[in-house]
């Protein structure tokens, strides 16, 4: 009889494997994701896309690209359905919650739960998979339930390429993502040069950011910056520069350290 019981718990056992199995056909085997990527998230708009997918002695391996909460990527599951393969993120976050015995104040209860995490800022993550148990064919792909695919592009494409050519060199040069690349030039409606600057991926990095006409008892301020960051202002009279100061990263907020290249003659 008890022999018979072991072997009736052992066919359960094995029955409860196969269901699992049946239930679950694949397997992450690595998940990996990126430091927050932090590429002027507010200011572009990036696909969700698969950044690459290959197969190795029967491991599916899947790069994906996506902007998410900061906080939403530290975790990765795998789903199949059909022929529908679902790539999981999310974050979550420990916590323990410390019951005290009322009779007994020496003996406590400790509860660890797992909530979600939700930050305050989304960032671009590169997230990696390893999955095994794929069979070698198209699988439609989704991003925590949402559809992405392979493609070179990082954002929309809008247009066809538009710039302008003056004196052999191209300038003001609007990508098909509509962003802005390379040397832009602004003049106002008399002619007289407003900005000359430097694109990259329609973010302003470097060159001459502004310029401000007769401003206090300036004929002109000029304001430049360097990669990605405000340096420099140089101020005009008498039609030659009168001083150039450094500034802390905002429109006419001076820094202490000027020179002024009238006073080396």
């Amino acid at each position: 009889m008890r022999l018979f019981s072991y072997i009736l718990i052992f066919i359960l056992i094995l029955f409860s494997s196969f269901s699992l199995r049946l239930k679950n056909p694949i397997e992450l085997i690595d998940f990996n994701s990126s430091e927050c990527l932090n590429e002027n998230i507010g200011e572009r708009n990036y696909l969700n896309r698969i950044v690459e997918h290959s197969i190795s002695e029967d491991i599916h391996n899947y790069e994906i690209f996506v902007v998410t909460n900061c906080s939403r990527a530290s975790e990765g599951e795998v789903e199949l359905k059909n022929d529908t393969l679902n790539l999981i993120y999310h974050g979550y976050r420990k916590t323990d919650t410390i019951i005290e015995n009322k009779t007994d104040s020496t003996e406590t209860l400790v509860i660890t739960e797992w909530v979600e995490e939700y930050a305050d800022c989304d960032c671009a993550f590169n997230l990696k998979y390893k999955i095994k148990g794929l069979k070698n064919m198209k699988y439609v792909v989704l991003a925590n339930n949402k559809p992405i695919q392979k493609t070179e592009h990082k954002y929309p494409v809008k247009q066809k390429p538009a710039f302008d050519i003056i004196d052999n060199d191209t300038i003001n040069y609007i990508d098909i993502y509509g962003h802005k690349q390379g040397l832009h030039i602004w003049r106002l409606n008399d002619n007289r040069i407003y900005a000359k600057i430097n694109f990259k991926d329609n973010v302003k990095f470097s060159g001459l950011s502004s310029t401000k006409y007769n401003f206090d008892e300036f004929e002109k301020i000029e304001i430049y910056m360097d990669q990605g960051e405000y340096t420099k202002m140089k101020y005009y009279k008498n039609g030659e520069v009168f001083k150039i100061c450094d500034t802390e990263g905002v429109f006419f907020e001076e820094g202490t350290n000027c020179i002024y290249p009238s006073e080396k003659e």
